[in-house]
């Protein structure tokens, strides 16, 4: 009786154990969208000209990460200018699903520096961290901008979910950032979980995603509660502003809420009340660039004056 007690108990603990490794590996390595395939979707969805693509001024580029892998992006110059953008996309796409913002900016004067995160695209990574590594990742990628467009390169951010919470957390870290553009960001990585495991999985046992977290710090030395955006977020005097849509059903609007009100100094926050997650831009373009525009303008007129005569020569 002992033997088959001692039995059902190791049992349970390797069942318990594999469907924890199972279930890190799937939230770590999530199934991607093929980078090529990204691109055919992007014509498909009307974010990308096939032709405009073609025939657009770009460069592809490579550098390595602090992490030391591959970091790949598409930059789309502009003449006489040191401004630049940087964005980043979401989970489980690639740098094409950023092609759509190029002209709003390249109208303003900007470089604009498309990049494939960690673990997608073009780029390397075994795994993706949801932003732990790559806000590293996107520091790499400033280094890279003020080595080519000097040390006084006006430089913004620009990032879709995963990308935003990335672009957030460098936000409050590099002060080369002269501004900040988020688009449904969550503000905190385990209040994302606790969400998903209840609305997807049905599964309202939380300590799971405690034993997951540590099995993650243990396996690649970082946990879920050092990802959270909204952390700190009051401290920075980087503006920023906040976009999402009122009908996203996977980052609920409440935590782009939650930090804009957390936020102090220089803010916006921008409602899509028609858009989904991501959705922002395809739903309503004029709005959104016009947004945009208006932000980028009243930081640029702070900024010395031979930075907004550049501008205004474009």
């Amino acid at each position: 009786m002992w033997q088959w007690l001692v039995l059902s108990i190791v049992t349970v603990c390797l069942v318990s154990a594999l469907l924890l490794y199972v279930f890190s590996r799937l939230l770590l390595s999530p199934k991607k969208v093929a980078y090529d395939k990204t691109y055919k979707l992007g014509i498909q969805k009307g974010e990308i000209d096939d032709h405009v693509f073609q025939t657009i001024r770009k460069e592809e580029v490579y550098i390595r990460s602090y992490h030391g892998y591959k970091l790949h992006g598409m930059l789309f110059p502009v003449a006489n200018s040191k401004k630049v953008i940087i964005i980043a996309h979401g989970i489980k796409w690639s740098l094409f699903g950023s092609f759509k913002y190029v002209e709003m900016f390249q109208k303003r004067g900007f470089h604009v520096l498309l990049c494939d995160h960690r673990f997608h695209g073009l780029s390397g990574g075994a795994y993706t961290s949801f932003g732990y590594y790559e806000k590293d990742d996107l520091m790499a990628w400033i280094d890279y901008s003020t080595t080519r467009f000097g040390s006084k390169a006006f430089i913004g951010l620009l990032g879709e979910s995963l990308g935003a919470a990335s672009a957030l957390e460098v936000s409050k870290r590099d002060s080369r950032v002269r501004f900040c553009i988020a688009d449904c960001a969550f503000s905190d990585f385990k209040a994302l979980l606790k969400l998903r495991l209840k609305l997807d999985l049905k599964i309202r046992f939380y300590p799971l995603i405690d034993v997951i977290s540590y099995l993650v710090k243990l396996r690649h030395g970082w946990s879920f509660p050092e990802i959270s955006p909204i952390k700190g977020l009051e401290k920075i005097k980087t503006p920023i502003l906040f976009i999402h849509g009122k009908r996203d059903s996977f980052i609920p609007l409440q935590m782009t809420i939650e930090m804009f009100k957390r936020k102090k100094g220089k803010k916006t926050l921008f409602i899509v009340p028609e858009a989904g997650h991501a959705e922002a831009y395809n739903t309503d373009p004029k709005g959104y660039e016009r947004k945009v525009i208006e932000f980028i303008k009243e930081i640029e007129q702070a900024c010395p004056g031979s930075l907004f005569k550049e501008k205004q020569q474009v």
